[in-house]
């Protein structure tokens, strides 16, 4: 279903995916562009599910791409490109999703455009456009930091991976934020870093995936589900951890930022990347 919210903004809740996106044409917003939208996601879900057991399994075990759609294409080259072996496709599916609906309607005219799929978005900021993104500590809760986007800049894609998501995570983190060019490879890589913040510790309890949820792609991992609180020293270890591997994703220019909390601690790289939000909103 895809419901008119306003001029600029529509929501589509179509199966497992629940889109909000605004997007206008040199601040008028679009008209007639809107209608095929709902068919095109239906397609590309229906793309997903004839594939399904595919890209169920880790990238590695994926063999002789070209058989596969665009959508399997692009999901599977964000998480290869992580060079994560545990990774399976579906960890982009969000990401992907969200960045073709935002090509579609620039494809349209749209000079401007937010693409929110639960928590992962995609942006696209003609050159005389702008915008913040809310930068959320823990998941489910409001900004406490933003990122400021111009028209121009390379950034495309914000996705926040943590506890307390609709996927799992191996590792601790409230929120692992990454920001990319591309929102299949921001998708991609927050579960990367979301997993990276970690620590061995008995305060930390896991279980494999599978005795949580049957269906889930990652049966044999262990999960997180729960954390005592933890010491000023796990803490840092643990982030330390992740914005380490933050460093070598943006080295490796599959990042162009990242922001990692813990407990109400935080890290972010590159520093000032993201600006705390004051009482007045901004």
């Amino acid at each position: 279903m895809l419901k008119r919210i306003d001029p600029y903004k529509v929501l589509v809740d179509i199966g497992p995916v629940q889109m909000s996106i605004w997007a206008g044409r040199k601040g008028e917003p679009l008209g007639r562009e809107w209608r095929k939208l709902e068919n095109l996601v239906k397609e590309w879900l229906a793309d997903i599910r004839r594939y399904l057991p595919e890209v169920k399994k880790p990238w590695p075990q994926l063999n002789d791409l070209a058989e596969y759609n665009r959508v399997v294409q692009k999901m599977h080259a964000a998480v290869r490109d992580t060079g994560d072996p545990s990774l399976t496709s579906m960890a982009a599916v969000a990401g992907t999703l969200a960045g073709m609906t935002c090509e579609y309607l620039v494809y349209k005219g749209a000079t401007k455009v937010l693409v929110n799929n639960g928590g992962d978005l995609a942006i696209f900021l003609g050159k005389e456009e702008k915008t913040k993104v809310g930068i959320v500590p823990r998941l489910g809760v409001a900004p406490s930091h933003y990122l400021e986007v111009k028209g121009g800049s390379k950034i495309g894609g914000v996705a926040t991976s943590g506890r307390g998501g609709r996927s799992f995570t191996l590792g601790i983190a409230d929120a692992a934020v990454a920001i990319a060019a591309r929102p299949e490879v921001a998708d991609a890589c927050a579960t990367v870093l979301g997993n990276a913040v970690n620590v061995d510790s008995v305060l930390i309890e896991r279980r494999p995936a599978r005795e949580i949820d049957p269906d889930t792609d990652i049966p044999r991992l262990l999960v997180t589900t729960a954390v005592a609180p933890l010491s000023v020293e796990l803490r840092t270890e643990a982030l330390d951890r992740g914005l380490q591997r933050a460093r070598r994703l943006v080295q490796d220019k599959l990042l162009l930022g990242a922001v990692l909390f813990l407990n109400g601690d935080m890290r972010q790289y590159p520093e000032d990347l993201v600006r705390p939000v004051t009482a007045s909103g901004s």
